[in-house]
């Protein structure tokens, strides 16, 4: 779908203003993603800014996670999607508490022994902007993200205090209600890491680039630690066969 038919949809949709949705529409028809991840997605604007861009692609899966609070959201995700003709590039899931209980069970089916093969081309991170939810979040999703992959982060000058009077921000503590928790986020758990480059922010979004050559995540063990575990392991039997062999003579005597 071309985007001016999407933005006739969208424009007036929160929280997603046209200008974003055409920066976010441009970049997944400019990178060719094939399947993208989505945390947080409220009245479900930025999914389907993403799914014109996959059906005007040729093809492509969005896996979107948010809390069951967006059900009642007017409009919901299900009523844009179905407005657009967009369902069918779409896989909605509401969590019960939280989002990283998601990225559990997507790690569960992607992990075979020991080894976790990446699912993913492009991963959005715009739910609870918070440095617990969406730090473990990064941390989950990088498994998940393939080598060359990209991960975005929205609102990330945001601070809880915005949003004071809200029981959840007023049982923060006050230097936590005044953080920048993506922010924080984005400079001391994505920027350091080895594994990523390309790194930009726009005042309101923050971009990362996962390296081509960066290692897929494995359960593997370095031949150090095997030889450790190995030892380790050895020993053990040993110290098992002694005492058994000690019980069975006190048995016998």
């Amino acid at each position: 779908m071309q985007f001016d038919a999407i933005v006739s949809i969208l424009e007036n949709v929160p929280h997603m203003p046209p200008e974003r949705g055409k920066l976010i529409y441009e970049f997944v028809r400019a990178r060719q993603p094939k399947r993208i991840l989505e945390l947080g997605f409220a009245h479900g604007t930025s999914t389907c800014y993403m799914a014109a861009a996959l059906e005007e692609n040729g093809g492509g899966r969005i896996t979107t996670i948010d809390s069951r609070v967006a059900k009642q959201r007017v409009p919901d995700i299900h009523s844009l999607l179905d407005k657009s003709g967009l369902a069918s590039f779409v896989e909605t899931v509401y969590a019960e508490r939280s989002y990283t209980w998601e990225l559990l069970k997507l790690l569960e089916d992607a992990t075979k022994e020991g080894k976790t093969e990446p699912l993913f081309d492009f991963v959005f991170i715009d739910g609870g902007h918070t440095w617990d939810s969406d730090g473990f979040s990064f941390l989950l999703a990088d498994r998940l993200l393939k080598p060359g992959g990209w991960v975005l982060f929205d609102d990330v000058i945001w601070t809880p205090s915005v949003c004071a009077g809200e029981p959840w921000v007023d049982a923060m503590p006050a230097e936590e209600r005044d953080v920048a928790h993506v922010e924080k986020i984005f400079n001391l758990l994505v920027v350091p890491h080895p594994d990523y480059d390309s790194f930009e922010f726009d005042g309101t979004w923050a971009w990362a680039r996962k390296k081509p050559d960066a290692a897929v995540a494995s359960g593997d063990r370095s031949d150090i630690v095997s030889a450790i575990y190995s030892r380790t392991n050895a020993a053990r039997r040993s110290f098992l066969i002694r005492r058994y062999v000690k019980r069975l003579l006190k048995i016998g005597g």
